[in-house]
């Protein structure tokens, strides 16, 4: 290795598979750097010194130990091309088993593809404790053989792509298959034809011998050429168990781009390639291929859902839809409803060109009853703007996406109308497109809603001993509603009463009865639900009399 002389002690290499012949035979070998070690280590935030291997690798990934989740970047030294540009290398656990299926839950960074490369240098926000880089060398990638090249099944099996250099580790467990969840494997974009196959593999090595999973994470996986490959072992037309979204592999199938889809979307040949799968792999589980479905969560950190939680989502989905990540990326999650089209339709619908859109909300967070107003602005390819042109204002408040208002563009390329929201929901503008223009999207919004509660005539007097009537409404309706009284004790307010309400059709009836001659309020409360946000009155002082 070279390193600085003060370096060169700290740095230990761990050979984890010793190659009979290193063009014949896959092997991985890891780095523990100096900043593991203590030795020339670079202070969170500033770049670690440049780090030469003593092989040449093909795929890197980062693991550590503690809760530490650091924002990483890499760069790596490539055989006659220097150094690469710098990545971001993904550390989040979202991609990992279900817990309690014994495979191992690792707190590790995805596995980035580097093509051929001898030397890495990163940067991490924080220190983590028990740092290792993780190497795969899979041969010589740019003479290796290409499956697509030849005449095959439509999906290139393990065995093409060189599964033998990555045995499972136990046999497959089997669930279901309701939807499919659509990942990216946040790999650098500039790979080759002849490269792709040798990517599986080297990600699959990550997955085994970094991770500890029993396997590659994913069902199925396709590159940029639009090439499809098998994933993880149990067969192709079987429901096997992954580790691609936490809380849901048993309920669906996961499949990833091998790419990087956070400022570049999926090629023409990738959703072609992925809408034949999702169509292919539904069907063969006798599900419907469009239209909402009932998953029910198995838990665990890196999921949003805690376990028995029941959501409901498209056929396809993206893995943010379901976990706690941005994964597949933005372009390509944007790209998602064009994926649906089609899988539901068969028909390719990849345009030549995509307008730009954008929206915003006048206000995120409003009350029941509240107009929103809506505005955006779309424009051309060439950032022009687009006069004269529909523009659709959808909501998604239990899972589906539907069309609540129609707006058309002004001569500057603006639009506006509004929105009464009966729930919380999500909020997006879809253009729809024209002969020379695909389809285009805005960013999805969140938009947040409040209960309205008035009481009538509160009181603000009372005899102790008496009963004080609440009477009030509250929309949108809700079953119950709590009533909290706080008595005023050395010097401060503290909560003396809580009781549920039961409500009837929106109207709101109860009483306390205040025992003491003392400063007391009250407030109406209606929790949080799966329409609405918390809310309140607010509090109604009350004397005696």
């Amino acid at each position: 290795m070279k390193l600085p002389a003060a370096a060169a002690a700290a740095v230990v290499y761990v050979l984890l598979t010793l190659p009979a012949t290193a063009a014949a035979k896959p092997f991985d070998f890891e780095l523990a750097p100096p900043q593991a070690a203590g030795a020339g280590a670079a202070s969170a935030g500033s770049a670690s010194p440049k780090l030469s291997t003593d092989h040449r690798f093909n795929l890197l990934g980062m693991r550590w130990r503690g809760r530490a989740v650091p924002e990483i970047g890499v760069r790596v030294r490539r055989p006659g091309r220097g150094w690469s540009r710098w990545v971001a290398l993904e550390a989040h656990d979202d991609h990992n088993p279900d817990p309690r299926r014994g495979e191992r839950i690792a707190r590790a960074s995805d596995p980035l593809w580097v093509g051929t490369a001898n030397g890495v240098q990163y940067r991490m926000s924080r220190r983590v404790r028990g740092l290792r880089l993780h190497f795969v060398n899979v041969g010589d990638v740019t003479h290796r053989a290409r499956a697509a090249q030849e005449p095959q099944p439509a999906i290139v099996s393990r065995a093409r792509w060189g599964a033998g250099g990555c045995p499972p580790r136990s046999s497959p467990g089997y669930g279901s298959v309701k939807a499919v969840n659509v990942h990216h494997t946040v790999s650098l974009n500039d790979y080759s034809p002849a490269e792709a196959p040798a990517m599986v593999l080297a990600i699959c090595r990550y997955h085994r011998n970094s991770n500890g999973w029993d396997d590659i994470g994913y069902n199925a996986l396709v590159d940029k050429y639009g090439v499809l490959y098998e994933g993880r072992a149990g067969g192709l037309d079987q429901p096997v168990i992954g580790a691609q979204a936490q809380g849901f592999n048993s309920e669906t199938a996961g499949i990833a781009s091998i790419g990087d889809h956070t400022s570049v979307g999926a090629t023409p040949q990738t959703l072609d390639a992925l809408a034949r799968y999702i169509r292919w792999k539904l069907q063969v589980h006798l599900q419907p291929l469009s239209g909402p479905v009932v998953l029910r969560s198995s838990g665990g950190s890196a999921t949003k859902y805690a376990a028995g939680a029941q959501i409901t989502v498209e056929r396809v989905i993206g893995h943010r839809d379901t976990g706690r990540t941005a994964c597949p990326g933005q372009l390509l999650y944007n790209q998602l409803d064009q994926l649906r089209s089609m899988v539901a339709s068969g028909v390719a619908t990849v345009p030549s060109f995509a307008a730009r859109l954008s929206g915003t909300l006048a206000d995120y967070r409003v009350d029941f009853g509240e107009i929103v107003p809506v505005t955006g602005l779309l424009s051309g390819p060439d950032g022009l703007p687009l006069p004269g042109e529909k523009v659709e204002v959808q909501v998604n408040g239990d899972g589906r996406w539907t069309t609540s208002r129609r707006a058309v563009s002004a001569a500057d390329g603006t639009f506006a109308t509004e929105l009464k929201p009966r729930k919380r929901m999500y909020v997006r503008m879809r253009f729809p497109g024209r002969p020379d223009l695909g389809v285009a999207y805005s960013t999805r919004l969140l938009l947040r809603l409040r209960p309205v509660i008035q009481l009538r005539r509160p009181r603000a007097r009372f005899t102790p001993g008496r009963p004080v009537r609440v009477e009030g409404t509250v929309a949108p309706r809700k079953r119950f509603v709590h009533l909290v009284l706080q008595q005023h004790i050395g010097g401060r307010y503290r909560t003396v009463g809580t009781r549920a309400v039961r409500v009837w059709r929106g109207r709101i009836v109860a009483s306390f009865v205040p025992a003491f001659r003392d400063r007391y309020r009250y407030s109406v409360v209606a929790k949080p639900d799966d329409d609405t946000d918390r809310g309140t009155t607010g509090w109604f002082l009350l004397r005696p009399r």
